[in-house]
């Protein structure tokens, strides 16, 4: 009586298989993390170093559970926190930049002539630059440096109304620095804002 013949089966189609459902279940939990996601906490608006910001300030982000997000503001309490560097509009909020307020500046408004030069905004590095009114009237001085750095916080919108020559800018500056620059606007000095850096954005 014949006996049946076996049937042997090609390694290359085990191993094949193999392969593929290797494939499959890489796929299935590549999707599965990136499916699982976290709240985080962003800023609606962009702020300088030494704002305040509130609950009301922040916007709740939904990120791949991948992210990093010890690193990031993952709760939005009813306290306030104080920005220690220039935080951009839509920035995942670090918990690096929050901390205590920082007592060693103030915030003053100077007037610019003219318009500001192009990116400067909320959060931008500054030097100011003063030419003292020259003796003769409408004459100025050749300028200097007044403030070695300094930070925009807003820039004041104008009435739309009212045509004006100048622009009103807010800045942080060094409280011993403060003297110095309303000394300057009282005697009539010209006052310009060269940026030096511009604000941490995403």
């Amino acid at each position: 009586m014949a006996q049946g013949r076996r049937t042997r089966v090609d390694p290359r189609l085990i191993i094949g298989i193999v392969l593929v459902a290797g494939s499959i279940a890489g796929v299935v939990g590549v999707v599965q993390s990136t499916a699982q996601t976290t709240t985080v906490y962003a800023l609606g608006q962009a702020v300088a170093a030494g704002d305040t910001i509130t609950a009301e300030q922040l916007t709740a982000v939904e990120v791949s559970a991948a992210t990093p997000t010890e690193l990031y503001l993952t709760e939005a309490s009813a306290e306030s926190y104080i920005a220690t560097r220039p935080i951009g509009a839509g920035e995942l909020v670090p918990l690096t930049a929050l901390g205590d307020a920082d007592t060693s500046s103030a915030a003053v408004v100077v007037s610019i002539p003219g318009e500001l030069p192009g990116g400067i905004s909320t959060g931008t590095t500054v030097e100011i630059w003063s030419a003292a009114a020259g003796e003769r009237m409408g004459t100025y001085d050749a300028p200097q440096v007044l403030v070695a750095q300094a930070q925009v916080i807003r820039v004041i919108e104008q009435d739309d109304f009212v045509a004006t020559a100048q622009v009103d800018v807010e800045l942080r500056i060094p409280d011993d620095e403060v003297a110095t620059v309303m000394s300057a606007t009282s005697n009539g000095a010209r006052l310009q804002l060269v940026p030096l850096h511009e604000p941490v954005r995403e």
